[in-house]
């Protein structure tokens, strides 16, 4: 999968850009400030419905405008892709080779892509939250159905809590006693599924990240394991805060080396070069299981990771079907990246 064009108007910092892009690599060189990193959101946005930063769309367009165009022209083998998005009037418009498409989930999963910036490392770092996110973005692009169980198992969760504030305030009802026990059923069949692919995945990343030399590290699934038994035994308990206490919405993955957090054993640089390995593992996974190669973006690479690092990545990059990367300054680059690359200059904006 590559994107060839892509077209930019009032998105972000940005009032309007066309650009080409080539096989192998490109870099875009700007001062910050300048819309590179905007640039790499962009094509996020195509293939996602979303951005990177989980900004709200509102806030997407261009000051003072209150509307947006993307438009990106894909080849996925001997395939031509076209993905247009409009927002206007707060409304999100997405068409596929010109004709529109109903939701996100006509759209995730047609351009496999995947990304690493600076905060790639609040995937190690910070709260389960991201973690759970991390999962949840990626798996989807793989599985359709794994998007689809998603929101089912979202929508439960929120009738489900619903469902306990309720009963909080009116013990025994027999309509919300009876909608809870429903939910609870809805909840444990999804919930399993979520779980098993979650697992699946997990693992396939620990495969990918021994092969990468981490052969300390371990990559722990932590599921908040979902039975009907369970879920009858801590009812109780439920009901007295308010929200449910179990479910896939709570797994986290624990980071460790022989059981201790990897947070208080590694240095930020090598938290940093292992999350962008986790990534990179991701470009394997896709492959195997879509037979196509997604598109790599990398923001700012050269800033996170010091020379001798860079020096590893560069055999691997050159081997992937399509990386589109960022930087502040072409002094920066390994000379042998800038001979070989598509290379675009950005002023500030």
């Amino acid at each position: 999968m590559i994107i060839k064009k892509l077209k930019i108007i009032t998105f972000r910092n940005i009032e309007e850009l066309d650009i080409d892009f080539i096989d192998k690599l490109n870099i875009i060189i700007g001062e910050n400030g300048s819309g590179k990193t905007n640039i790499l959101n962009s094509i996020y946005y195509l293939s996602t419905g979303s951005t990177m930063f989980s900004t709200k769309e509102s806030e997407l367009p261009k000051f003072p405008n209150s509307s947006f165009f993307l438009g990106g022209s894909f080849n996925r083998d001997t395939e031509d892709i076209k993905i247009e998005i409009i927002f206007k009037d707060k409304r999100k418009i997405i068409s596929i080779n010109g004709k529109p498409i109903s939701g996100l989930r006509e759209l995730v999963g047609v351009i496999p892509i995947i990304y690493f910036n600076y905060r790639t490392k609040d995937l190690i770092l910070r709260e389960p939250e991201i973690r759970r996110d991390f999962l949840d973005n990626y798996i989807s692009i793989m599985d359709k159905e794994y998007k689809k169980l998603i929101i089912e198992y979202q929508d439960l969760l929120t009738v489900k809590n619903s469902a306990l504030k309720k009963l909080k305030d009116d013990r025994g009802n027999f309509y919300y006693e009876t909608l809870l026990s429903t939910v609870n059923e809805g909840m444990y069949e999804k919930g399993i599924l979520i779980q098993e692919k979650r697992d699946s995945f997990i693992n396939k990343i620990k495969e990918k990240i021994i092969d990468f030399g981490f052969k300390d590290i371990r990559i722990d699934y932590e599921p908040k394991v979902i039975t009907l038994q369970e879920l009858n035994k801590i009812k109780s308990d439920e009901i007295e805060r308010g929200f449910s206490l179990l479910g896939p919405h709570l797994d986290d993955i624990f980071f460790n080396r022989r059981g201790v957090d990897i947070k208080v054993l590694l240095s930020l640089g090598e938290i940093e070069e292992l999350s962008l390995y986790i990534i990179l593992s991701l470009w394997f996974i896709f492959y195997e299981k879509l037979k196509t190669e997604p598109i790599f973006l990398l923001d700012d690479l050269f800033e996170t990771l010091d020379n001798n690092k860079i020096e590893n990545l560069i055999n691997l990059l050159y081997n992937l079907r399509q990386v589109i990367m960022t930087s502040f300054d072409e002094k920066v680059i390994p000379v042998e990246l800038m001979k070989n690359s598509s290379t675009f200059f950005l002023n500030k904006i």
